[in-house]
């Protein structure tokens, strides 16, 4: 594998750099001396803060020779001594060999010419580095003329947490620097680079908080006493947890699950064990311990994490151990036990399942309408997909309670599910889209059916051998039908009639007829040869064969058959004749025979009637009557003949299409009001008739009753209307009168001879509000107008030629009874209590009315 470089610090342009901690995982070592191509050529004080020289030569020094003092990096990076045996002096790494004299007198022939003035002291670490075995690679260079007479050159590491130092190696094969050599033009500088290889126990990079690296030229083979040392920036370890989760799926009964985990404090944890935690029942439900594989891509992120280059793992576990409706999560755990017993580092990732799933789907489409398959479209989330990779749709007879097919849909993508559901990783390609053959199965009319969305983690048969997450949209029921009549029209050969038929209940009926039903009574039927309406297939997709639905027929029949409601019925049937095992739907009601009196105008002195006719049964019955009957007792009163007939009437046709010529059924008729309706309230019929005079072969339509002057003044006996009388016989004083007291008569006298007839008419529309007998009055009748109290006396010597009784409503015209006297006597008064009004019969102070004077202007308006 490629080296990992930790740091290279050639482009660093400052002079002195402090301790720097390093954010992910990079391990970074930094000095305080800038590098040779940006060099300050002015001469270094040897007491800088980042270096420190020890000389031991001359007797001065021979103490600490003897003492071999070992220099350390202190917390404030200056270089102090500590007093060591040399038995227990650091031991140099294996690179160190026996050669001293021969790098001694190498060097003094390189050193022919320098500037022996300069006393700084320079260096520079360029880079640090880990190789694929863990050991630590530091590339630099260190030049002095302090060095002119020590031959030995050391790199020492320091653990700057137990201050103790971790090892040391001796450079035994310096690298050429000419760079430093123009920069420094000091003892060596052109041979003053190195690239030693160190090893320093894993536990250390795993604990350590930082690290310093000195250079040491020493003029002893230890290393331990006369030497000259720079002490590099120390570097801050990194102690951060690094992992990442690649892919979780299952696959052939199993979780896997691949993915790696980096961290120095791993360096002294060789057992690598991949964990299932069910967060759910708070316990471990699988465990594996992982050979860990290259992970370059890791290495070249993290290239200071000493097993970053192997941290990729993959585990499978048995998913009978686990439920994946739990919240279960994968731990990364390196330990120093094989049980994880021991000390160990765990990285818990992102749970990968929630326990708490959002269990969403609804049913776009079902689509029968070819009436070959079953389409269906919509869409089902649930974030347990990710692990239940495998989406089948099943097609369940909820009636029989068994799957009756399965299909694997194609997935399709849906940002509107995702926009709504974003807690859900996988809402977005929630969509599905697929198609059931019917060939394959029957559906069965009448049954309930249910589009079951599953999602599991097996690939065979329906995926019930896996664990499953179902999604069971809202149940169909397989009798749907529907029909429309795009057109109803009736002519000579019978009724036309256009639209659409479809019933789930065709399946297996193949037969379709149209058959029409008069009162419920079949009068004629047509089979049909179905045509395709594409319209009728996407508004009606639910509805089995809905494509094959159109039909543009004349059921063939005599109009003059029609004589009550016409209903039209869609038939379905296996017998050919369509007589058996059929499945009908029956359209709304159609008159065959209908009408309306548009206006009804009663004037001073004419009638005037309009309005359409129309009826099946106008067939050769070309003339039209109206024909007014009294109301009460439906007797004929009049007829007249309706010329103007046969008006356009589109709206009659459009309302009315099952009736033939209804767009020409209009008529109007207006005449003077004939003294036998004057009067009365009557209904009026229209007749349409094959007789010129009215009678014969005919269709009736009646009105509502209609007043003629019913609410106007009237005289008893219509018949003579006014006619004549004699003084005594009217109202007030009159000559003739004198026998009366105060020679005052309260009303007037229609007397048999000049009044004939025995029928006396109501001269009033009103109620009747008494009927009695007085000595005087012979039995009498009253009738309250609302304004006037009427009395009828003097005509019936008995009750039962009295016709009315108390609380009856009458109207004008209206017989009160039989006259079998001489006379009928009426008077009117706005006095409506009769005994008081009674009082006053013989006083002219206005109780009583003139009758002759109210009924002649009651008459006039």
């Amino acid at each position: 594998m490629e080296e990992n470089i930790i740091f290279n610090l050639k482009n660093i342009t400052s002079k002195i750099l402090p301790t720097i901690t390093v954010c992910g995982s990079a391990l970074f070592l930094m000095h305080g001396k800038v590098s040779a191509d940006q060099i300050d050529n002015t001469n270094q004080n040897q007491n800088n803060a980042q270096t420190a020289t020890i000389n031991t030569e001359g007797s001065t020094n021979s103490a600490s020779n003897n003492d071999s003092k070992a220099a350390t990096l202190g917390s404030n990076n200056t270089l102090t001594t500590v007093q060591s045996d040399q038995n227990s002096a650091a031991t140099v790494n294996n690179q160190t060999q026996n050669n001293t004299a021969a790098v001694a007198t190498e060097e003094t022939k390189q050193q022919a010419s320098y500037d022996t003035n300069d006393h700084g002291n320079y260096g520079w670490i360029d880079s640090v580095k880990l190789n694929d075995n863990g050991q630590v690679q530091i590339n630099g260079w260190h030049a002095t003329n302090d060095a002119a007479d020590k031959p030995y050159h050391f790199v020492i590491a320091y653990d700057n947490t137990t201050n103790s130092e971790l090892g040391r190696v001796r450079v035994d094969n310096p690298v050429t620097r000419n760079d430093v050599q123009q920069a420094h033009n000091v003892y060596g500088a052109n041979k003053s680079g190195f690239y030693v290889t160190m090893n320093i126990n894993p536990d250390v990079l795993a604990n350590a908080d930082s690290i310093n690296f000195v250079s040491r030229y020493s003029a002893s083979a230890s290393g331990n006493s006369n030497y000259t040392d720079f002490g590099y920036a120390p570097i801050t370890f990194d102690k951060q947890n690094y992992a990442y989760l690649d892919s979780v799926i299952v696959k052939d009964g199993q979780l896997q699950v691949t993915g790696w985990n980096a961290t120095n404090q791993a360096a002294n944890k060789k057992y690598h064990t991949i964990i299932v935690y069910d967060r759910t029942d708070n316990k471990v439900v699988a465990s594996q311990i992982v050979e860990n594989w290259a992970r370059p891509d890791v290495a070249e992120a993290y290239p200071n994490v000493i097993n970053a280059d192997k941290s990729g793992f993959s585990a499978s576990f048995d998913l009978s151990q686990l439920n994946l409706n739990h919240q279960l999560q994968i731990i990364s755990r390196y330990g120093t036990n094989v049980a994880g017993n021991g000390t160990n580092v765990d990285y818990y990732f992102t749970p990968i399942t929630n326990g708490n799933y959002t269990n969403q789907g609804n049913l776009d489409n079902f689509n029968i309408s070819d009436g070959q398959h079953l389409n269906v479209a919509g869409w089902h989330a649930d974030d347990i997909s990710k692990l239940e990779s495998n989406h089948f749709l099943i097609l369940f007879d909820n009636t029989t309670n068994k799957q009756v097919a399965m299909v694997k849909p194609d997935q399709i993508n849906r940002p509107d599910v995702a926009k709504v559901y974003q807690s859900v990783a996988t809402a977005g390609q929630s969509g599905f889209n697929a198609s059931f053959d019917l060939t394959n199965f029957n559906l069965t009319p009448g049954h309930s059916y249910s589009v079951v969305s599953r999602y599991s983690t097996s690939n065979n048969g329906n995926g019930g051998d896996g664990q499953y997450t179902d999604y069971w949209f809202k149940p169909v029921t397989f009798n749907q039908q529907d029909y429309y009549l795009d057109q109803v029209n009736m002519t000579n050969d019978g009724l036309h009639v256009a639209g659409w038929m479809a019933s789930d209940y065709s399946k297996g009926r193949d037969n379709a007829y149209i058959i029409i039903l008069n009162d419920g009574k079949e009068i004629a039927r047509q089979k049909l040869d179905l045509f395709n309406r594409a319209d009728v297939a996407n508004a009606k997709a639910s509805i089995y064969n809905s494509v094959k639905s159109g039909f543009n027929t004349t059921v063939k029949f005599s109009p003059s058959l029609a004589t009550g409601n016409l209903q039209v019925l869609m038939r379905f049937s296996s017998d050919v004749n369509g007589n058996s095992d059929y499945a009908d739907q029956y359209s709304k009601t159609y008159a065959s025979n209908a009408s309306f009196f548009d206006s009804i105008q009663v004037s001073d002195n004419g009638i005037y009637v309009s309005g359409w006719h129309a009826s099946n049964q106008s067939a050769n019955k070309p003339y039209q009557y109206l024909i007014f009957l009294d109301a009460t007792t439906g007797q004929e009163l009049y007829r007249q003949r309706v010329l103007d007939s046969n008006r356009s009437r589109p709206d009659v046709a459009a309302a009315n299409p099952a009736i033939i010529n209804a767009d020409k059924s209009g008529y109007q008729l207006a005449f003077g009001i004939p003294s036998q309706l004057d009067h009365h309230t009557v209904r009026i019929i229209h007749r349409i008739t094959d007789d010129i005079n009215g009678n014969g072969n005919y269709v009736d339509t009646y009105s509502d009753p209609v007043s003629i002057h019913n609410n106007r003044w009237a005289w008893p006996f219509p018949s003579v209307g006014e006619g004549h009388f004699m003084g005594a016989q009217l109202f007030g004083v009159n000559a003739g009168g004198e026998f009366r007291q105060n020679g005052f008569h309260d009303g007037l006298d229609f007397g048999a001879y000049d009044h004939p007839g025995t029928q006396v008419h109501a001269i009033h529309s009103g109620t009747i509000v008494g009927v009695g007998y007085t000595a005087g009055l012979d039995w009498y009748v009253l009738e309250d107008t609302g304004e006037y109290l009427i009395v009828y006396q003097e005509a019936f010597s008995n009750r039962g030629n009295i016709n009315v009784t108390p609380g009856q409503k009458i109207e004008v015209g209206d017989v009160i009874g039989n006259r079998d006297t001489s006379h009928v006597h009426i008077g009117i008064t706005r006095e409506h209590n009769f005994n008081r009004a009674l009082a006053k019969s013989f006083t002219n102070d206005g109780t009583w009315l003139n009758p002759l004077e109210i009924i002649r202007n009651g008459l006039n308006g």
